[in-house]
C-alpha cells in the first residue's frame, strides 16, 4: 500500500476515460477526441475542487469572487486550447505512453476504494505527513495557528496535480517550440492562480471556516 492523492471521478470523467482506453483498444480513428474529451473533464473536476469549490466553503468576498472566476476562466481555456493543439494528430501508436500513464492513473470502483473510481497518483510520506498533519489541525479547530503550514500543503497539492497528473502526458508528445513554449505559459499562469486564489482565501478565515475547507479536502489522501 502507498499513499496516494485520489481525486473523485463524477460521471463524465469516468465516461470520458472509459470511452478513450476503449477507443485505443479498438484502434478507432477518434482517440484523439477521445483523449481531449477526457482531459477536458479531468481540467473541470480539478478546476472545480480547487477554485470553485473553495469560493463556496469560504463564503469569499465580492472582490475574491473575481479573482477566482478569473482563474477558474484562464485555467479551462488555457487547458483546453493547449490540449487540442498538442494531441490532435497523435496516432494510436504514438499514444502508447499516454495509455500506460492513464491506466496507472484511473482507479476503478471496486473493493478497494469503497466502489468509488478515482484519478489517483502516488505522493510521498513526508507530503502525506504535513497534510495530515494539517487537517488535524484544522479539524481541531486550531487552523489559524498555523496557517502558514495549511497554506503550504494545498499549494504543494496543486503543484502535484499539475506535474504529475496534466503533464506526463503531454512529456510523452513531440510538439513543436511555440506549442511548448504555449503550454509552459499555461501551466504556470494556472499554478499560480491556485496558489493566489489558496492564499487570499485561506488567510482570512476563522477556525471553524478552516475546519470545513480542510475537511473538503481531507478525504483525497488514501490508501492504495
Amino acid at each position: 500500500m502507498q499513499n496516494v492523492v485520489a481525486i473523485p471521478a463524477n460521471p463524465a470523467l469516468v465516461n470520458s476515460t472509459e470511452d478513450f482506453l476503449h477507443a485505443i483498444e479498438h484502434d478507432r480513428k477518434d482517440s484523439a477526441e477521445k483523449f481531449i474529451h477526457m482531459v477536458d473533464h479531468l481540467t473541470d473536476r480539478v478546476i472545480s475542487l480547487f477554485l470553485v469549490e473553495p469560493a463556496k466553503l469560504a463564503n469569499v468576498s465580492g472582490g475574491q469572487k473575481k479573482v477566482i472566476d478569473f482563474a477558474v476562466s484562464t485555467a479551462g481555456k488555457a487547458s483546453s486550447m493547449l490540449t487540442r493543439q498538442i494531441f490532435k494528430k497523435v496516432t494510436n501508436a504514438e499514444f502508447a505512453p499516454v495509455v500506460k500513464n492513464v491506466e496507472e492513473m484511473y482507479w476503478r470502483a471496486g473493493d478497494d476504494n469503497g466502489n468509488h473510481p478515482y484519478i489517483a497518483f502516488p505522493v510521498s510520506d513526508e507530503f502525506a505527513a504535513e497534510f495530515q498533519k494539517a487537517c488535524q489541525l484544522c479539524a481541531d479547530e486550531r487552523g489559524q495557528e498555523d496557517v502558514a503550514l495549511v497554506t503550504k500543503v494545498m499549494g504543494d497539492l496543486a503543484d502535484q496535480i499539475i506535474e504529475d497528473v496534466f503533464l506526463p502526458n503531454t512529456r510523452t508528445i513531440k510538439m513543436g517550440f511555440v506549442t511548448q513554449k504555449a503550454l509552459n505559459v499555461g501551466v504556470d499562469g494556472s499554478r499560480k492562480a491556485i496558489h493566489a486564489v489558496n492564499n487570499k482565501v485561506l488567510k482570512n478565515l476563522s477556525n471553524a471556516e478552516l475546519k470545513n475547507y480542510m475537511g473538503h479536502y481531507a478525504s483525497l489522501l488514501m490508501q492504495r
